[in-house]
C-alpha cells in the first residue's frame, strides 16, 4: 500500500503509518492458517479459529484523526468510537484511551487502533500488529482446549477482559509476537484461568480429585443407553426417566453435571446431545459407549487398587477380581464382549494407519496378534494389490473372519491360528504389523514376541508398531495416563519413550526409523528388519 504523500494529508506520524499500513497490508492478504503459523508455528488450529483482525497501538493524535487516517489508508471506519479501556495491558497513566476500529475490504477481517492520546511513544514491543483470532466455537469444551493448546505452545498471559462492543472475552498473550483470543460472550471461568486467581490452585485441585465422579457419571448415562434416547431428537427429564427406569430428579442431575461438561445440552428440562455426546450412542462411528461403560465399570473398580500395585507391584485387577484379566476374560464371557467391543470402538485412529505407512505397490501384509482384523481391512482397501495374513489365537480368529468378509476381502486374507509366544509367525511378508501388542509385556517377553517376528521377515521387511508413546520431552497426558493404567489393568505392560522402543527394538533384530503421529496421541514406529 503506498504512503507517499506522508506530511499534511496523515495526523499519525510517518512511522505510524508505516506500520498501520504494512498491518492492513498483512491483514488483507493473509488468510487464517497463515496468520496463525505466523504467532504460533507448528500448531493446527485453524479449524477452531478465524483470523479476525489485528491490533495497533498509537499515540498523539485523537480518535477521530486515527479514524480518518484509517479511512485514507483504504479501511472504512466503524462507529461508535468506544471510550472505555479495551482489554489491552496498558500502565495506569494512560488518561484518554480510545478504540478505533475499521474494517478491510469487503471484510470480515479489520483493523483496530488503540488510540492513547495521553503517551508520545510507542513501546518497541508494539510494533508489530497484536493478530486477534476469533473462536468459532461458543462450546465451553472446545474452548478450553483451544485456550490450552495455545498456553501449551509457548505465549505467555499478557491480560485480557470482557469487549462489550464485541459481546466478546478477549485473552492477551505475549510471546515471538503478540496475539489475542476472542471468545464468544463471557466466559468468566476462562478469563480467571487466563488473568490467574488466588484460589486457582484449589479450584484445579478439586477438578483433579473429582475424575471419578466424571468417569461414574459417563458410566452410568452410558450403561442407561441416555445418548441413544437422544438420537431422534431432544426429551425431558421425565421421558428420559420413564424409558430407562430411574428416579428422574437424580437423573435431572447427573445430566446437569454433565451438561456443565459439554456432554449435553439443556433448555428449561429438556435435554439434547452435543458432538461429544453422540460419542456415547451405540450407532455411531466411533461410538464410545462401551468405553465408557469398561473404563466406569470393571477397570473402574480395579483402579480403587492402585494402593496395592504401587505397594507390591502386583497387578490391581487381579487383586480384586482374582484372576489375571485374560484370564478373568476367558471365565466371564459378558465381561469379555464389553471388554473387545470397548477396545473396538476405542480405536478409530487405526483408520489414519495407512496414510502414515508407505505401502509397497505389492506383495504381503501379516497382521500378528490381528484380533478382529479392521487394521488389517483398513490397510488393504488403501492397497489393492496387497494380500494379507492375519495371525492370532484360535477363538479370535473367526471374529477376524466375518470382519474381513464384510469388507470384501475374504479373497485377500489367510487366516492363520497360533500363539506369538510358542509358534512361527507367517513368513514373507512385506509389511508386519503389532498393533497395541507391545504395550501389554515386559521388555522379556516382548523380545520374545519381536525375535519370533524377526524369523519370519526378510532383512528390508518393515515392522509397523501402532502403540502411544510417551514423548521424550514432555510426557503428553493421554500417553501418561495409559502408563499407569496398564500398570493396574495388566500384569506386565507398560507405555513406552522412542528411546525405549529403539533399544528393545535394535536388541532383537529392528531398526526404529521413524515415530509418525496419528490421532489421540498414538503413533505409528516404522522399523526395518536388520541382515
Amino acid at each position: 500500500m503506498s504512503t507517499g504523500g506522508i506530511g499534511p494529508r496523515f495526523a499519525l506520524g510517518e512511522r505510524d503509518v508505516r506500520r498501520v499500513a504494512d498491518a492492513v497490508d498483512f491483514i488483507r492478504a493473509t488468510g487464517t492458517r497463515e496468520a496463525l503459523d505466523a504467532v504460533l508455528p507448528g500448531t493446527d488450529l485453524a479449524r477452531h479459529l478465524e483470523f479476525a483482525h489485528g491490533a495497533l497501538l498509537v499515540a498523539g493524535v485523537s480518535a477521530e484523526q486515527a479514524a480518518a487516517d484509517l479511512a485514507r489508508l483504504g479501511v472504512t471506519p466503524r462507529d461508535p468510537v468506544a471510550r472505555e479501556r479495551p482489554a489491552w495491558r496498558l500502565g495506569p497513566d494512560d488518561p484518554d484511551v480510545r478504540v478505533v476500529r475499521g474494517v478491510v475490504g469487503d471484510g470480515p477481517r479489520g483493523v483496530v487502533l488503540v488510540v492513547c492520546g495521553g503517551r508520545g511513544v510507542v513501546p518497541a514491543c508494539e510494533d508489530e500488529p497484536r493478530l486477534v483470532f476469533r473462536a468459532t466455537s461458543d462450546d465451553d469444551v472446545v474452548l478450553r482446549g483451544v485456550y490450552e493448546a495455545v498456553a501449551e505452545a509457548g505465549p505467555a498471559p499478557d491480560g485480557g477482559g470482557y469487549d462489550r462492543s464485541e459481546d466478546a472475552t478477549v485473552l492477551h498473550f505475549r510471546g515471538g509476537r503478540r496475539l489475542a483470543l476472542a471468545a464468544p460472550g463471557r466466559r468468566d471461568a476462562l478469563l480467571l484461568r487466563h488473568l490467574g486467581r488466588p484460589d486457582q490452585a484449589g479450584r484445579d485441585m478439586l477438578h483433579l480429585m473429582s475424575g471419578a465422579w466424571r468417569t461414574r457419571s459417563l458410566a452410568v448415562v452410558a450403561e442407561l443407553g441416555v445418548a441413544d434416547l437422544l438420537a431422534d431428537g431432544p426429551k425431558s427429564t421425565a421421558e428420559l426417566a420413564a424409558a430407562t427406569g430411574v428416579r428422574e430428579d437424580n437423573l435431572r442431575r447427573v445430566l446437569r453435571y454433565l451438561a456443565s461438561l459439554g456432554v449435553f445440552a439443556v433448555d428449561g428440562d429438556t435435554w439434547s446431545s452435543t458432538d461429544l455426546g453422540a460419542l456415547l450412542r451405540s450407532d455411531v462411528d466411533g461410538s464410545q459407549r462401551d468405553l465408557a461403560r469398561l473404563y466406569g465399570g470393571l477397570f473402574y473398580r480395579s483402579f480403587g487398587a492402585l494402593e496395592h500395585t504401587v505397594r507390591t507391584g502386583e497387578s490391581a485387577f487381579t487383586h480384586v477380581f482374582g484372576a489375571d484379566p485374560f484370564d478373568h476374560f476367558a471365565a466371564h464371557p459378558a465381561d469379555a464382549r464389553l471388554f473387545e467391543s470397548a477396545m473396538a470402538s476405542g480405536a478409530s485412529f487405526l483408520r489414519a494407519v495407512p496414510g502414515a505407512l508407505d505401502l509397497p505397490a505389492e506383495g504381503a501384509v501379516v497382521d500378528v496378534a490381528g484380533g478382529d482384523g479392521h487394521l488389517l481391512a483398513y490397510v488393504l482397501r488403501a492397497a489393492p494389490r496387497l494380500r494379507g495374513a492375519l495371525f492370532d489365537r484360535p477363538h479370535v480368529i473367526g471374529a477376524a473372519r466375518a470382519v474381513l468378509a464384510g469388507h470384501g476381502l475374504a479373497g485377500r486374507v489367510e487366516l492363520v491360528a497360533g500363539d506369538f509366544f510358542r509358534d512361527p509367525v507367517p513368513p514373507g511378508g512385506a509389511v508386519y504389523l503389532l498393533s497395541r501388542i507391545l504395550h501389554d509385556w515386559d521388555d522379556e517377553r516382548c523380545g520374545t514376541i519381536l525375535r519370533n517376528v524377526r524369523s519370519a521377515a526378510a532383512p528390508g521387511a518393515t515392522l509397523a508398531i501402532v502403540e502411544r508413546p510417551i514423548p521424550e520431552s514432555r510426557g503428553g497426558q493421554l500417553p501418561l495416563a495409559w502408563d499407569v493404567h496398564m500398570m493396574v489393568n495388566n500384569v506386565h505392560g507398560r507405555e513406552r519413550t522412542p528411546s525405549e522402543y529403539r533399544k528393545l527394538l535394535c536388541a532383537n533384530g529392528f531398526r526404529l526409523d521413524e515415530v509418525r503421529p496419528l490421532p489421540l496421541d498414538m503413533a505409528v514406529l516404522v522399523a526395518t528388519a536388520t541382515g
